[in-house]
């Protein structure tokens, strides 16, 4: 299993969100962990779902979004460090499960 990173989300992110952070003016490398997709029109409500079933789809992870405070949820360095933390927990469960079967 390999480990997700903050950095490997954040990317993720940059690359899927692009087209609309450089129509900003922004460069990706540049963009700031207070990045708030939501709040620069990145995405409207019905795309913060594609947004987080499309982590959820690329990192093999099932995110408890009531576990991150929702104000938070589409802010570029939270999210990423909960996607993060959530993958590595996951795989970790898996592992421990699959050790017990063995």
């Amino acid at each position: 299993m390999n480990e997700v990173t903050p950095e490997q989300v954040r990317q993720f992110l940059l690359r899927r969100y692009a087209d609309h952070i450089q129509g900003k003016g922004l460069y990706p490398a540049n963009v700031p962990d207070t990045f708030d997709f939501f709040l620069e029109g990145a995405v409207d409500s019905l795309g913060i779902l594609e947004m987080v079933t499309a982590v959820e789809h690329e990192f093999r992870v099932e995110l408890d979004m009531a576990s991150l405070d929702a104000e938070r949820m589409t802010i570029l360095g939270p999210l990423s460090q909960h996607v993060a933390q959530r993958a590595n927990l996951q795989g970790q469960t898996q592992k421990a499960a699959q050790d017990e079967r063995s």
